[in-house]
C-alpha cells in the first residue's frame, strides 16, 4: 500500500464546492474520476480543506492509498492529461501511510482578492470581487489586527456550520495592494463555514466608512452574526497554502 500525497489548483466556478454531493460537479468528484480512469480503482480522496463552492485553489492537498504501481511524476501527468482541465495537479509524492491531509493540517491560508476602480475588469472578474469606489485601507488594516488571536467567531460564522467549537486562532491577517488589486490574506489554524467571506464582508463595511475599525472589533466581540456585514461573493476566495 503506498500513500500520495497532491497539491492541486482548481478554479471553483463550476463546481459546488470540494465535497463530494450526490448529483452535483465538485472538485472532489471529479478527481476521484480522473483517477478511477488511470487505476481502475474506487479511490477516495482526502482533502485538506472542503472549500465552498465557487471557492478557488492554488495549494490545496489531498491524499489517498492506492497499491498503484505508477511512478510519482507519471500519475501527475495522467491526472493532467485529463478533463476536465480546471483542476490541475501541480506535485505529487509519495509520503508515509499515516499521512492525512485534512487531520495533519495545522494552518491554513487564504486569500481574498478585491478590485477597485472606476469601471470593471475585463479579464480576472471570475476571481476578484469588483469594488467601484476607493477604500479606507488604512481603518480595514487596523480593524483587522483585531482578529489575530484566539477569539469566538460566532459573528462570522454560518448559522448552518456544524463546527462544535467557535474558537479559532489567527495568526495573519493581512492586506496587501498590487495596482487594482486589493489583497487579503487569513492565516488560522481552522475556519468556520463562510468564516473567512463574513470577515472579509464586515471589512469592507469598514472601508466604506459604514463602520469604524473600532466597529468592527465590537462585531467580533459581540459574537452575534447579525451585527456583521454581508458574506462576500465565493470568487474572490482562494486557498494559498495548507501549513503541516
Amino acid at each position: 500500500m503506498r500513500n500520495f500525497k497532491l497539491i492541486l489548483e482548481y478554479d471553483g466556478t463550476d463546481y459546488h464546492g470540494w465535497q463530494i454531493q450526490p448529483g452535483l460537479p465538485t472538485v472532489q468528484g471529479a478527481l476521484e474520476e480522473k483517477l478511477r480512469i488511470i487505476t481502475g480503482e474506487a479511490i477516495r480522496v482526502i482533502g485538506a480543506g472542503r472549500t465552498d463552492a465557487g471557492v478557488h485553489a492554488l495549494g490545496q492537498v489531498a491524499n489517498f492509498k492506492s497499491d498503484l504501481a505508477i511512478p510519482s511524476e507519471k500519475l501527475a501527468r495522467g491526472l493532467n492529461s485529463l478533463p476536465p482541465y480546471d483542476i490541475v495537479v501541480t506535485n505529487v509524492e509519495e509520503v508515509p501511510l499515516d499521512f492525512d491531509a485534512r487531520r495533519l493540517a495545522k494552518a491554513k491560508t487564504y486569500r481574498y482578492s478585491l478590485f477597485y476602480r472606476p469601471y470593471p475588469p475585463a479579464l480576472g472578474a471570475r476571481y476578484a470581487l469588483y469594488v467601484p469606489i476607493s477604500l479606507d485601507v488604512g481603518a480595514m488594516t487596523e480593524a483587522a489586527s483585531f482578529l489575530l488571536g484566539r477569539h469566538d467567531f460566532s459573528a462570522f460564522r454560518s448559522i448552518h456550520c456544524g463546527a462544535r467549537s467557535p474558537c479559532r486562532t489567527i495568526y495573519q491577517a493581512r492586506f496587501s495592494r498590487e495596482g487594482n488589486y486589493l489583497y487579503f490574506y487569513i492565516t488560522a489554524d481552522a475556519f468556520l463555514q463562510h468564516m473567512a467571506r463574513s470577515i472579509i464582508g464586515t471589512l469592507l463595511q469598514v472601508g466604506k466608512r459604514k463602520i469604524s475599525s473600532e466597529g468592527f472589533r465590537e462585531v467580533l466581540e459581540s459574537k452575534d452574526r447579525s451585527k456583521a456585514g454581508p458574506t462576500a461573493p465565493p470568487y474572490g476566495l482562494c486557498l494559498m497554502e495548507v501549513l503541516y
